[in-house]
């Protein structure tokens, strides 16, 4: 699945940080697969940055992110937990502008 950045980062945020041995590791797996390589890094200029609060964040050049797209290969257990999280959150209207290209992806058009 072709995917840019803004979904990527989305998808990292529902990825669930309990479960039990198989489901833990196949997040991993999915974690790894969804971040950014060096490469990318470089090409989006991402610099690890501490806020005004004290918080780490990344921040990048928002010129450049559609210059970075992954074609990431998403394995069934995944693709159901992002469908049912994002039907989750469409269900109570919560989707945002961030997550309707995901649930249209994920849930709308998936075949």
């Amino acid at each position: 699945m072709i995917l840019d950045v803004h979904e990527r980062l989305a998808l990292i945020s529902m990825l669930p940080s309990e479960g039990d041995y198989k489901a833990l590791k196949t997040m991993r797996r999915a974690r790894e697969m969804l971040s950014f390589t060096p490469e990318e890094m470089k090409v989006l200029e991402m610099v690890n940055a501490t806020d005004a609060s004290g918080k780490q964040r990344v921040n990048w050049n928002p010129a450049k992110v559609h210059e970075v797209v992954k074609d990431c290969p998403i394995d069934e257990y995944t693709t159901n937990l992002f469908r049912d999280e994002l039907a989750k959150l469409n269900s109570k209207d919560k989707l945002t502008e961030q997550t309707m290209s995901i649930y249209e992806k994920f849930v709308v058009m998936y075949k």
